[in-house]
Parts: C-alpha cells; sequence; structure tokens
C-alpha cells in the first residue's frame, strides 16, 4: 500500500485518565486508508527536539468524516508535547503503515480480544469492525480481556461501550476487577467454558509471549500486534528487529520488522523464547 504524508488538524484533546489522551485528528486521505492494527508516524513539531516522528496506532477511525483518534499515555518529551497541543493545530503524519489484522474468518465464531494497557488501543476498532461486519445483535461471542496496574490505569468505562462486547477487567493490584494477570483471567475463562476459535491481542512482549504460547499449546489462531521502539516506521532504521521462527530449518538466524512486517504477528512467527532469554529479569507483566 502506497504511504500517504499528510498534514492532519486536530480536532479534539481529550484528557482521558491519569497521563492517557484521546487525540481526534482530521486526515481524510490517511483514515480513508486505514485499517484496524495499523499505525501512523506522527511529527510532535516542526523543530529538531525531538527529530523522530512517533508512531500511533488507529483506535479509531472515522472515514466518512476524514477522522481518525488514537490513544496515548504520556511517557516523554514527545508525548508531552503532543499533550499540550489545541484543537485546531496541525500535526504532519505518514501513514497508513504496518499490515493490520486480518478480520476473522467466520461471521459466528467466539472471539477473544487480550489488552496490556494502552495496548487496547488498536484493538478497540479491531472489535468496532467485527461487530459492524457482524451487525448490532452480534453472532458468537465476543469477550475483551483488559488489564492494567491499577485501576486508575484503565480506561473509563464509557470509552469501552460496544454492542455485543463483554468486558473482562484485571488489575495487578486488584483495584478493579479480577486480581492478576489478564492471561490467567482468560485461561480461567476458557476452563470455565469459553472457546474462543481465534485470538487478538497487544500488550508488552511478556504478555504476549504467555498468548502465543497458549495459542500454540490449544491450535488456536491468534493474532498479535506487537509493541516495539519504532524510530522510522519504513524499515530504514532496523531498530524493531525481532527474532523470526523459520518453520523449514528451525535453526536458522532470520528477523523480522515491526514496522515493515507488522507490527501484527502470528503467534508461531516469533522466536518467543529467544527474545526472553535476553532480557536481564524475569519478566513479569508491566502494561506500559
Amino acid at each position: 500500500m502506497e504511504k500517504i504524508i499528510e498534514e492532519a488538524r486536530i480536532v479534539s484533546r481529550q484528557l482521558v485518565r491519569g497521563q492517557i489522551f484521546r487525540l481526534r485528528l482530521h486526515a481524510p486521505n490517511i483514515s480513508g486508508a486505514a485499517r484496524p492494527g495499523q499505525f501512523v508516524m506522527l511529527r510532535v513539531c516542526e523543530g529538531i527536539d525531538p527529530l523522530l516522528r512517533r508512531p500511533f496506532s488507529f483506535s479509531r477511525v472515522d472515514a466518512a468524516e476524514g477522522d481518525f483518534e488514537i490513544l496515548y499515555r504520556v511517557v516523554g518529551r514527545g508525548t508531552l508535547l503532543l499533550s499540550r497541543l489545541l484543537p485546531g493545530a496541525s500535526l504532519s503524519l505518514v501513514g497508513p503503515l504496518g499490515n493490520g489484522f486480518e478480520l476473522p474468518l467466520t461471521s459466528s465464531s467466539p472471539l477473544a480480544f487480550l489488552a496490556g494497557g494502552i495496548g487496547l488501543a488498536p484493538l478497540l476498532e479491531l472489535i468496532a469492525r467485527v461487530i459492524s461486519e457482524r451487525g448490532q445483535k452480534g453472532a458468537g461471542e465476543l469477550r475483551l480481556f483488559y488489564g492494567a496496574r491499577t485501576a486508575e490505569e484503565l480506561l473509563p468505562e464509557d470509552l469501552l461501550c460496544l454492542p455485543g462486547l463483554r468486558i473482562d477487567f484485571a488489575t495487578d493490584d486488584g483495584t478493579f476487577g479480577y486480581k492478576g494477570r489478564i492471561t490467567h483471567m482468560f485461561e480461567e475463562a476458557v476452563a470455565e467454558g469459553f472457546g474462543p476459535s481465534e485470538i487478538y491481542s497487544c500488550g508488552p512482549l511478556a504478555m504476549q509471549y504467555n498468548v502465543a504460547k497458549w495459542a500454540l499449546a490449544n491450535k488456536t489462531m491468534a493474532q498479535l500486534s506487537l509493541e516495539s521502539l519504532i524510530a522510522w516506521g519504513l524499515g530504514a532504521c532496523l531498530g524493531c528487529a525481532l527474532p523470526a521462527a523459520t518453520p523449514e530449518d528451525p535453526g536458522a538466524e532470520r528477523f523480522v520488522h515491526v514496522c515493515e512486517d507488522g507490527p501484527i504477528f502470528s503467534a508461531g512467527s516469533i522466536k518467543w523464547n529467544k527474545i526472553l532469554s535476553q532480557q536481564t529479569v524475569v519478566p513479569t507483566f508491566p502494561f506500559n
């Protein structure tokens, strides 16, 4: 798909909770081409500080109005500057980038969506598309397993209300919903009878590793949106490389790039053990 460079206008800016913001942008060309799971590279300011664009996934897309929304947490200088921009300001965008999610193969099977922290963002547009295709009444159970470290880091429930979607909340400290990891909550739901035919997931790599491990062990299709540091978004800097599996030659050394080959990957396409073995601490489930 051809990349589009477009000047976007900020339609609205909302502080959702804590340091999480929702930004609505008017960019009709990019909005008309965007798919769930794809992302844009956004220049925060005209100067050289910060120099690089920042990647943001589409949390909602309104192609008819020519708008899309992003959700982001203030974590550094770039997102801090972005949080200070007012409606009417312009931003330079490149997108849509990445491969995006493939919609479900069937129109009536149960689906599971797993989101860790701000990893919820790309799943919102995907869920909305699935519901739209299946009709407002829905066909097949749709469940979102959504977690964060504490209740203050969860998005308000009114932003998540989609017809036919059941939401299961979890927090590490137990301040809201299930106490513990969302992968554990998901496994308990399966043990109680929930049987998804496909899984869609976005969150930290350690969480994604456990989702992939479960999907492979249970022969369940899974599409994982992987988080990584993306500098250019066009496969040029190679900074978002991950070790990839080669089924015909398990010992082969091969890498994929989140920005160009992803950010959506199947459960068996990544060498998860190699990634985690390179970490200096035992991986936990830090929600970004």
